[in-house]
């Protein structure tokens, strides 16, 4: 990033936040604040700070206190503080924990004419929302990949990791299951779909993948070369950093693309249980829904009949993780220990031989 964008970025942020503190975002209101509306998200500032602020205008008294963290992170904080958290609303694209929250009855129902006029696939009994799409990509350092094709598929991939190991050892990047609620997610979905997940893997292991729990960071280390091939990228991250590092390109495999949904929760124990509600609408409305797509996100819902969204640029069929208990078990405790030890396992294999 050139000084010049870094600092204009950081304009950006304290005009919006004058009062930002490591992870957390203060939006200060514009008269004598008498309430605090405070959200626990695991989508960048970023994306949401365009809604956040149109919802400020609607409500000039109201400050919000935006608490940045990853879907593991805030799953785990949430369950530390309650039932004393401050918490307002949890945002999360980590749909098996959101749904486990739900599950173990640390939700509130929520119903307003906007909700009630969801499709049934994108809420949960009332008490989680989806309020965006994110298609499931694999990224490429475009200079790193030499004379070779781009693959289109995770067979493609598997051939490419095998026939230029040398190339790509160390240049591999993904989700850390253990330090990533959405990376176990997209993992334990992969694992679901057949049994090249399981070469893959082996493959990235006998690479040395690395492993990090951000998108974003992902996104950086692959513009700077520092990795060549970067799996199971969250799309709407990926569409933004596209511009701004064009020795980077997108892939969604043509054997399948993962979609998952970012969720609302509205947590029982919320202070401002009604302010919280109206956010979710503001979200679900076609002006929310314009906003989230001019931040980057992909829109739920077309934007005149109301109807689901789910057009991306794939290049095969898209397999949407469907909000069902079905995301629940890989949740078990003992199940998702021997998933990550066998995954772990998968990863510190040997090195495989070049080609002859």
């Amino acid at each position: 990033m050139s000084r010049l964008r870094l600092a204009l970025l950081w304009l950006s942020l304290l005009l919006a936040a004058p009062t930002q503190a490591a992870e957390e975002f203060l939006l200060p209101a514009a008269s004598p604040m008498q309430q605090q509306l405070v959200i626990y998200s695991a989508t960048d500032y970023r994306y949401l700070q365009p809604l956040l602020q149109y919802f400020q205008q609607q409500h000039p008294q109201l400050g919000i206190r935006f608490v940045d963290l990853n879907s593991q992170e805030l799953y785990e904080r949430f369950l530390q503080e309650s039932p004393h958290s401050p918490a307002d609303l949890l945002l999360s694209s980590a749909m098996d924990l959101q749904l486990k929250l739900v599950n173990d009855g640390h939700a509130r129902p929520y119903r307003s004419a906007r909700t009630l006029s969801l499709p049934s696939q994108v809420h949960w009994r009332h008490e989680l929302f989806a309020f965006t799409f994110e298609p499931i990509l694999t990224v490429f350092n475009r200079e790193l990949l030499g004379a070779h094709p781009l693959p289109h598929s995770r067979q493609q991939l598997l051939a490419l990791l095998r026939e230029d190991p040398d190339r790509f050892a160390n240049r591999i990047i993904t989700y850390d299951l253990a330090a990533s609620g959405v990376g176990y997610l997209l993992a334990s979905q992969d694992s679901q779909q057949g049994l090249m997940y399981g070469r893959l893997l082996e493959a990235f292991g006998g690479l040395r993948v690395q492993l990090d729990d951000s998108s974003n960071d992902m996104l950086e280390r692959l513009a700077n070369g520092e990795a060549a091939i970067g799996y199971n990228l969250l799309g709407s991250y990926v569409a933004s950093a596209l511009p701004r590092y064009p020795q980077l390109v997108a892939m969604a495999p043509n054997d399948y693309t993962l979609m998952l949904m970012r969720l609302a929760l509205l947590p029982k124990t919320a202070p401002h249980p009604t302010l919280a509600g109206e956010f979710i609408d503001l979200m679900l409305s076609a002006q929310g829904q314009a906003l989230l797509e001019q931040s980057g996100l992909h829109p739920l819902l077309e934007p005149d009949s109301g109807q689901l969204r789910l057009a991306i640029q794939a290049q095969g069929p898209i397999t949407l993780i469907p909000l069902t208990p079905a995301l629940l078990p890989p949740l078990d405790p003992l199940v998702k220990q021997h998933f990550i030890d066998a995954w772990s396992g998968s990863i510190t294999t040997a090195p495989p031989k070049s080609q002859p």
